[in-house]
């Protein structure tokens, strides 16, 4: 059987070090659901059309001869300080493999540097060559670059073996074996290396970072020897071997761990009677025994997140492509139009169902949120919570899609991680639609949850308040307490819950329009602290235009937070954000030039 050669990545100019690599993705979610939801993401993108593409996540003992074939064919050579050759030197070792079918497998060029269509494919080099490179499928769900940061970050020595199989013409394949590893920076031979290194073959022009792939019969015999799945007369995929897993709190938790993530992260793609097309076969074996996987069967809550996607594909079906509701709680569903003002677009579709939890669901967890996922890969982006809105009706869900037009702006509002939207870094016009869509949903549950005879908070006559306007701010607090901005769906409020504000104003300036890069809006810091003797203050905005020197009357619409600044960093929330008690933190409010602004920042303890 033919033995590798091991290729490290010297630095060059504009190099970026392993462990580098390994932190692009942060740490907002932990290692089995990221793992999980990146690779998962990558093999929806890679689906071939007319097929169910199949997604499996398989945790084994490597043993016996695997192990003696991966230590003398594929690492016969590997860095010191990798952990590799340790790992490789016991008798057994565990080892995580993923695979898709029904894919495209990673075709392409197999170097870096060579041109290719705008159509052509480039999975190989985005997964093998390149960090970071961009979806290959519009409006997909992942990026085969970060989805490969995710897998080296949940091996304890980085490492993987990729095997993949491709169709090249119509009857005909070709089978791709490399090794990759992202680790820590290292010296050898009095030169630096960035930790980058590959197993395969060395490239025959002696570029000392040029590999190339095992093909064919070779290719073939090295995959059927490490990998518990192969391939088919027919098929095409990917196959992943994830050596020394990170097991942080154990093996077991963290297969527990995977397999509550795949309900929470592909529900959608797991509902009965759908079309093909929306479908994707997912399942966990554990030694080589299947795991039972909770669905629709087993929770209430999944029942009724099906029911609100069922009603919501419905609402924006065509007559080209209808979307009946099949689901038997469809007609439990309230389905809200989400629409942006100013312009007049229609964002998305919100629906909502009451859900009554029995004790024991899996899920009961997952209640009480909203469900918010792009349109065309349905793949979950977030489960959003309301923590601070009075709920007259018990548990309920929610999910929410964009219209196809406006999926790209909610992606572009997506981190590496996928698991937010977050329109800071949006140009205006999109950053407005997307403001608009997230407070519109907010204010559609807020309704949802006190219907006519139902309670309105009022907030207190502490709340912090300033005007700001573009020609020098000025400043008062409210006198007396102001009603709720949300609609109402009529009827008499029966009583009022005050609460009691922990948020002061400390101060607050314009911010040049040079730092924030649009001459059409004025931008307004709010400098802020947070009162409690708790550890943690939720802090929710309320924003209006208070005077519109402009010749029509503004609309709320044009008025939203742009960023928060906290000492962890900043991050994006329209309806609020937790913070520290005792912590200063700013909030920057963007609206149109030339008006005075209304703001309310109301604290609770959280």
């Amino acid at each position: 059987m033919i033995q590798l050669d091991w290729v490290a990545k010297p630095f060059g100019a504009g190099d970026i070090a392993g462990d580098g690599t390994k932190k692009l993705l942060g740490t907002s979610v932990a290692t089995p659901s990221l793992l999980l939801r990146e690779t998962a993401q990558n093999s929806w993108d890679a689906r071939t059309d007319g097929v169910v593409p199949e997604y499996q996540m398989r945790f084994r003992r490597l043993t016996g001869q695997t192990v003696s074939v991966l230590r003398d064919n594929v690492f016969a050579e590997a860095s010191p300080t990798s952990g590799l050759t340790a790992a490789l030197g016991a008798d057994s070792m565990e080892a995580i493999e993923i695979h898709d079918r029904g894919t495209s497998g990673l075709g392409g060029p197999t170097n870096n540097d060579s041109q290719v269509g705008q159509d052509d494919s480039t999975n190989y080099r985005d997964f093998v060559l390149t960090v970071g490179a961009p979806r290959g499928r519009s409006l997909g769900g992942g990026t085969y670059g970060f989805g490969k940061s995710a897998a080296f970050r949940a091996s304890s020595c980085g490492t993987l073996v990729i095997w993949t199989r491709i169709q090249t013409a119509p009857g005909q394949f070709e089978e791709r074996f490399i090794a990759a590893a992202v680790t820590s920076s290292f010296l050898m031979d009095a030169k630096r290396y960035t930790g980058q290194q590959w197993w395969a073959l060395r490239s025959s022009d002696g570029h000392p970072a040029q590999v190339q792939p095992v093909l064919g019969a070779d290719a073939h015999a090295l995959g059927e020897a490490v990998f518990e799945r192969g391939f088919g007369p027919t098929e095409t995929g990917t196959s992943l071997l994830l050596l020394a897993p990170v097991y942080d709190d154990g093996r077991q938790a963290f297969i527990a761990e995977a397999c509550t993530a795949v309900p929470v992260n592909l529900w959608a793609k797991r509902l009965a009677d759908q079309a093909e097309r929306r479908q994707m076969t997912i399942s966990v074996v554990v030694d080589g025994e299947p795991v039972h996987i909770p669905e629709a069967a087993d929770s209430r809550v999944l029942a009724a997140k099906e029911a609100c996607l069922e009603a919501v594909r419905a609402a924006q079906a065509t007559a080209e492509d209808p979307e009946p509701a099949h689901s038997s709680a469809a007609g439990l569903v309230t389905v809200e139009e989400i629409w942006c003002r100013n312009p007049k677009k229609l964002v998305g579709h919100l629906g909502l169902a009451p859900c009554a939890v029995p004790p024991g669901d899996p899920f009961k967890s997952a209640e009480n949120r909203v469900t918010l996922m792009r349109n065309s890969a349905e793949l979950v982006v977030e489960d959003r919570e309301y923590p601070n809105y009075r709920n007259m009706i018990g548990e309920w869900v929610g999910v929410f899609k964009p219209v196809p037009e406006m999926d790209a702006d909610f992606s572009a509002a997506e981190p590496p991680t996928h698991d937010s939207w977050n329109p800071s870094a949006l140009e205006p016009a999109q950053k407005r639609l997307v403001n608009t869509g997230l407070r519109r949903i907010g204010e559609e549950v807020r309704t949802f949850l006190a219907p006519a005879d139902a309670v309105e908070a009022e907030q207190p006559a502490e709340a912090a308040s300033q005007l700001a306007s573009a020609l020098g701010v000025l400043a008062r607090p409210v006198s007396g307490s102001r009603k709720s901005a949300g609609r109402r769906r009529g009827g008499k409020a029966k009583d009022v819950r005050a609460r009691t504000s922990k948020v002061e104003v400390l101060g607050y300036e314009l911010v040049p329009p040079s730092e924030h890069g649009d001459p059409t809006i004025a931008v307004t810091r709010f400098t802020l602290h947070a009162r409690s003797d708790g550890q943690y203050v939720q802090v929710t905005p309320t924003l209006d235009i208070g005077i519109d020197g402009r010749s029509s009357l503004g609309d709320s619409d044009e008025i939203y937070i742009s960023a928060w600044q906290t000492s962890e960093g900043t991050r994006y929330d329209y309806d609020g954000i937790r913070v520290r008690a005792g912590e200063t933190f700013t909030a920057d409010v963007s609206y149109p030039d030339g008006v005075a602004i209304d703001c309310s920042f109301l604290g609770e303890d959280a």
